[in-house]
């Protein structure tokens, strides 16, 4: 039975916190994981050379043999973090940085940054590469200039490419694939707003290697204070899949082309891989459901036989996805929101998205937002869908946003009757259970030109 098609198109509480725009909290934290283990996937074919070290004239660093990383962080991990640490993305830090360090010589290691400002990954990065690990950053335009950049940068033989350049406003003026703007909702510049990583190989405690392997998350490499979570799974095809990705990132961003109808859908056995940004069909507006695969998958889902929708998304503007999410609810699917944002704006400073207080106003939305009193905002993205015991799981970087889906690069990998399922099922109750439900203001229709700050 078929939870979902084969579809080929193509930041708790309810009152906002003060704090200024851009600052993202700082400390140290023990972070909670949760982890499964299955057989690691047998290798892939050999890794890429479409792309060449850059030269570079600073001496190498000393070289520190690789460091084996325990098999439970590679097989099958799940990480989510709790809101009583005061660092929050200290835990994801950590584990990034292990699967840095393990990376055996000659590995080719590859990283998309959006934010990024852990000095600890810097490290992990330079020694790797004085190992002779491939080491190729991709990185968002907004920081160009900034001290890790430029720390990057300096890193010998690492090949480090910007997608676009740090505008005066603080943003990219592109994202790797396109520089699409246009009118509302269209407004703002794209965004290199991936946060995945893949590793040929890596050394496991206890002897041994695991190959192909893939780090998938919500949670930029800084110090933002909010919920996130992160995949680390050994799969070829799935390590392939991202790594063909990367690589197209890595062409677009050092050339300067254009493609705002890049996204695609790749079937990898029985997941999937969703890229974009996806251009709706001649003749639509970017504000259609035209080339959505959200949407899409959503109008196809069986509502027989108890069907349990279960969605955890920063943003949700797209007013597509809000009518097929009611529509669903309507032909007896069980539909469960939880959102971390009401409005567009940086830390939710503006009018709510019409969307969502449609969405609100039809059924029940938990919000997981900023608060005077130090709430903290859910971000991250993922969605499951189960019906008996059938079940998919969408996790990644893409936000419900215009932005996502028309202009910025993002993923999202599906998961079908997989075993981390489970911890984001439990992550969700937690997120269902602890957020209050929001409920718009009387008389507030919202906007549907809300800002989307990615």
């Amino acid at each position: 039975m078929q939870i979902e098609p084969l579809v080929n198109p193509d930041r708790g509480g309810v009152r906002r916190m003060t704090r200024r725009v851009g600052r993202r909290g700082l400390a140290l934290a023990l972070v909670a994981t949760t982890a499964l283990s299955l057989p690691i996937t047998p290798a892939s074919a050999a890794e890429p050379t479409t792309e060449t070290p850059a030269a570079t004239t600073e001496a190498p660093a000393a070289a520190a043999a690789a460091v084996p990383i325990a098999a439970s962080e590679v097989r099958n991990y799940a990480w989510f973090n709790q809101k009583t640490e005061s660092d929050m993305h200290a835990g994801v830090a950590a584990h990034v940085t292990r699967l840095i360090n393990a990376a055996a010589p000659g590995a080719t290691l590859s990283l998309t940054l959006y934010f990024f400002n852990r000095q600890e990954i810097v490290d992990a990065l330079r020694s790797a590469a004085a190992r002779g690990v491939r080491v190729r950053v991709v990185i968002n335009g907004s920081q160009v200039g900034s001290a890790h950049y430029n720390a990057l940068k300096a890193i010998p033989t690492a090949r480090v490419v910007a997608c676009g350049q740090r505008r005066a406003d603080g943003q990219s003026t592109r994202g790797c694939v396109t520089r699409r703007t246009g009118a509302s909702p269209l407004h703002n510049p794209p965004l290199l707003h991936d946060k995945f990583m893949t590793i040929s190989r890596v050394r496991l405690a206890g002897g041994g290697t695991a190959s192909n392997v893939l780090y998938v998350s919500s949670a930029n490499l800084d110090h933002y204070r909010a919920y996130e979570n992160a995949i680390t799974i050994s799969h070829a095809g799935l390590y392939n899949a991202y790594l063909s990705y990367f690589n197209d990132l890595m062409r677009y961003g050092n050339s300067g082309r254009n493609n705002p109808n890049y996204g695609r859908t790749t079937t990898v056995g029985a997941h999937r891989v969703y890229t974009f940004p996806r251009r709706e069909a001649a003749g639509r507006t970017p504000g259609s459901a035209s080339n959505d695969p959200i949407a899409s998958l959503l109008r196809s889902t069986n509502c027989s036989g108890g069907t349990r929708i279960d969605l955890a998304n920063f943003r949700i503007q797209r007013a597509a996805v809000v009518r097929e999410l009611k529509a669903a609810r309507n032909r007896g699917c069980q539909v469960r929101i939880v959102t971390g944002a009401t409005s567009g704006r940086p830390h939710d400073a503006g009018a709510p998205m019409k969307a969502l207080v449609d969405l609100a106003r039809a059924m029940p939305v938990h919000l997981c937002g900023y608060t005077e009193a130090g709430g903290v905002p859910m971000h991250e993205k993922f969605m499951i869908i189960r019906r008996g015991s059938q079940s998919t799981l969408y996790t990644g970087s893409h936000n419900l946003t215009y932005r996502a889906l028309r202009q910025n690069d993002e993923n999202i990998v599906a998961l079908r009757n997989h075993p981390l399922a489970a911890p984001f099922q439990q992550r969700f109750e937690q997120h269902h259970s602890t957020c209050l439900r929001w409920t718009p203001p009387a008389g507030t229709t919202g906007t549907a030109s809300a800002e989307d700050a990615g």
